[in-house]
């Protein structure tokens, strides 16, 4: 399964996704490679800081990802590929290179504005890949109008890329995990953002299933 973690616009969160999801792909025992393909090497950095072994990482910034990745893929049970933050041949190739597209949002409408951009990707792409997608939301403050409203204006895509039911929330866990080379889930694993987590990835697994 390869899964590519991405938006054209930055600061929506992918790397924090992408990193966290290879966590808990590798505590379910699963093999998995982490792909960094943005110059500023945050997916490559958190590797750095992670004392244990156990998720193996590259950095491959080209527009022929899709077709360099086919080497390697049978190797691991997941790839994860950390993909943005601009609409250009590197994050094409990214999602040309996948079977699920992961498109974090925020709930701002700036940010549902800004998705446009990796949505019309997608559905560009998609016929040649016969990939899936979903959308999921993320840093949401939990009960607010703003985060309501998202959800709304998000449903317009429903048709090209489904919106997840979870959805992942503004907790400091998540920066400070980080920094730790840890998973929210292995950082604090009784923690409200370890469980969003956890929620997070069965949902995806049943998704993709």
């Amino acid at each position: 399964m390869i899964i590519t973690v991405g938006n054209t616009k930055g600061g929506v969160g992918k790397t924090t996704i992408a990193v966290n999801l290879a966590v808990e792909a590798t505590r379910d025992g699963k093999k998995v490679l982490l792909v960094d393909t943005d110059p500023q090497g945050s997916s490559m950095a958190f590797r750095a800081e992670r004392e244990i072994d156990d998720i193996k990482a590259i950095t491959l910034v080209s527009d022929k990802l899709h077709k360099d990745i086919k080497e390697i893929s049978t190797a691991f049970d997941w790839i994860i590929i950390d993909a943005g933050g601009r609409d250009n041949a590197v994050f094409r190739s990214a999602v040309a290179a996948c079977n699920f597209f992961l498109l974090p949002v925020l709930p701002s409408q700036f940010d549902i504005w800004a998705a446009e951009d990796a949505i019309k990707a997608f559905k560009e792409i998609q016929p040649f890949n016969d990939m899936s997608g979903r959308l999921v939301l993320n840093m949401v403050r939990p009960n607010t109008t703003v985060c309501h409203e998202a959800r709304e204006a998000l449903k317009t895509y429903q048709e090209i890329i489904p919106l997840l039911h979870g959805q992942l929330h503004n907790r400091v866990a998540y920066k400070a995990s980080i920094s730790n080379g840890l998973g929210v889930s292995e950082y604090e694993p009784s923690g409200k953002a370890a469980e969003d987590m956890k929620n997070f990835y069965q949902e995806l697994l049943q998704t993709i299933s």
